[in-house]
């Protein structure tokens, strides 16, 4: 059993097989797929699909570093609203992206600790975008969570330490497809998985992007988690059996899932 913590299923990309793409993840061992809804529009979507298919697509609300300069009162209040529901899960996905993101630190700060203080409100998990941004992004949850808070990096691409600086907060870290990559630019991460274990680590697709391999190249589906929890196996080798059972333990513990 597996569960995909940070999926876009909600994205137009699955506007002619959503259905199929639930299916095929069920069929592949993925028992539970959490929808990341991106804004309070996404976010909305997100939940529409979480009451569409009960106990397996659970949802979140959040604004992404990109959109940080957007985040108004007007519209935490609409998360807010949208977090009283039992299938939102997670807040986020949230952050600071020092890297693609065109808007100015300090918002980006600003944004993410207010969306902290609104996962604090709610006694949520949150979901962190975090790129080539850890110690900025440790300080903001140091001054909102003076000991930490809950959650997991999402889509981790740091290495060893930063690891380690997040399980420090009271995270578990996220991997993704690019574990399956070939790339040398990828070893980092592995290394950094390597450091870890079943326990402090869950997976996901951020689907429709990052394929894992073998299906690099292709549309990203929840369904394919399944190969970038198999490369964990082999990088701490383990069984697959075991180690996908230790991570789904920790995924349903860290967000509250029920079994």
């Amino acid at each position: 059993m597996l569960i995909d913590t940070h999926a876009h299923i909600n994205f137009d990309a699955y506007a002619e097989d959503r259905q199929g793409a639930i299916s095929r993840a069920k069929e592949s061992g993925v028992e539970k797929i959490v929808c990341i809804g991106m804004l309070p529009e996404g976010g909305a979507q997100a939940l529409a699909l979480a009451k569409e298919h009960p106990g397996t697509v659970f949802a979140s609300v959040g604004c992404h570093p990109y959109d940080a300069h957007r985040l108004d009162s007007k519209m935490l209040t609409a998360m807010g609203k949208l977090l009283k529901e039992p299938e939102m899960i997670l807040v986020g996905e949230m952050g600071i992206d020092t890297v693609k993101a065109e808007v100015p630190i300090e918002i980006q700060k600003d944004a993410f600790a207010k969306q902290l203080e609104l996962a604090v409100e709610h006694n949520l998990p949150v979901c962190i975008h975090s790129r080539e941004a850890f110690q900025l992004c440790a300080d903001v949850i140091r001054s909102v969570c003076k000991n930490g808070w809950k959650g997991f990096a999402h889509c981790f691409s740091d290495g060893v330490d930063e690891a380690k600086g997040w399980r420090e907060l009271g995270f578990v870290v996220s991997f993704a497809g690019q574990i399956t990559f070939k790339n040398k630019s990828c070893d980092s991460i592995r290394n950094a998985a390597k450091s870890l274990t079943p326990d402090e680590v869950v997976v996901e697709t951020d689907c429709p992007f990052l394929t894992p391999v073998p299906f690099r190249g292709k549309r990203n589906e929840p369904a394919y988690v399944r190969h970038t929890a198999s490369k964990l196996a082999e990088l701490w080798d383990l069984p697959e059996d075991e180690v996908f059972q230790r991570m789904y333990e920790t995924t349903r513990r860290v967000l509250n899932l029920p079994s």
